[in-house]
């Protein structure tokens, strides 16, 4: 990678850590579910000019923006609120990579070997770890929320492992117009003060919620979009890697959160189940590519 790629990776992954704490001050002033509904309302106006038909795909578009839009985000700022921290979430927030290996395996019949099933028990283990924690103890409603977005966000991604030929910006502005709607129902249905709440918005809120739009969804995504065009998913995996200790950093520079050495332990076994998945599976993703008959 050349330099300039490589403070790119680095960008997005810090920005990617960040987003748990701008999502945590957007939701010390929003309601969660009016919350996502107002970051899915924005990208929707802003990514509009993506927004086109795609024969024969609409009905997995409409599945994936249900499990990512709505169901992922919902169970993710819940329990980022519920939790009322940044470390723990931004740590269980990688069981994506245990889940959708799990559900490749279920759905997709395919095959694994002992290095990845290492990896899957090392994620889950290391979360157990971080449960058990004095500390971390009180936020396990949030922990639990946040693993259940992590699991609706692995079979969000074994869903667009299905579909081909549809850009990133037009599926991110498909998810967003499709979620806005029953996101607003939900909100009004089961939640208060959305109204109150907008117009009482504080700098410090309408900027969290610009960054997880603007910087999160659109700029990162986008960026690391074009570094996916560049080089394999085995060079870009590390890099990735680095978003749930970016996060961990700001929780603790910004929020004085408490960190200990169970919280250290159960984090690098998790990161470290997480990566062996990771970079396994894109070893084997380079050997297909390379050899179509594996």
């Amino acid at each position: 990678m050349t330099f300039p790629h490589i403070a790119l990776a680095l960008l997005v992954s810090a920005i990617w850590g960040f987003s748990f704490v701008a999502s945590k001050v957007g939701l010390d002033h929003f309601t969660p579910l009016f919350f996502t509904s107002l970051r899915f309302l924005m990208v929707a106006a802003l990514l509009s000019p993506f927004l086109k038909i795609i024969k024969g795909r609409m009905r997995a578009i409409i599945w994936i923006a249900i499990t990512v839009g709505v169901c992922h985000f919902t169970f993710l700022y819940i329990g980022i609120n519920v939790a009322g921290g940044v470390t723990a979430v931004a740590i269980t927030s990688q069981l994506i990579a245990p889940f959708s290996v799990i559900l490749a395996v279920l759905v997709l019949k395919e095959t694994i070997g002992w290095r990845r099933v290492l990896g899957i028990v090392m994620a889950f283990s290391g979360v157990i770890a971080i449960g058990f924690d004095p500390v971390i103890f009180n936020q396990l409603e949030g922990v639990a929320f946040v693993a259940g977005a992590a699991m609706f966000m692995a079979v969000g991604l074994i869903l667009m492992r299905q579909i081909r030929n549809v850009g990133t910006m037009t599926l991110q502005a498909w998810i967003s117009v499709i979620s806005v709607p029953p996101l607003i129902l939900l909100s009004y249905l089961i939640e208060e003060g959305q109204r109150e709440s907008l117009l009482s918005m504080d700098w410090e809120a309408f900027g969290a919620l610009l960054f997880v739009v603007v910087v999160t969804t659109i700029i990162a995504h986008g960026s690391w979009y074009y570094l996916l065009q560049r080089y394999p998913i085995s060079v870009l995996t590390p890099y990735g890697l680095l978003a749930p200790i970016f996060g961990v950093a700001f929780g603790v520079l910004l929020f004085s959160e408490p960190i200990t050495l169970r919280f250290i332990i159960g984090g690098t076994i998790t990161l470290a189940g997480v990566a062996i998945i990771n970079l396994r599976g894109a070893k084997v993703q380079s050997q297909a590519v390379a050899d179509p008959e594996i």
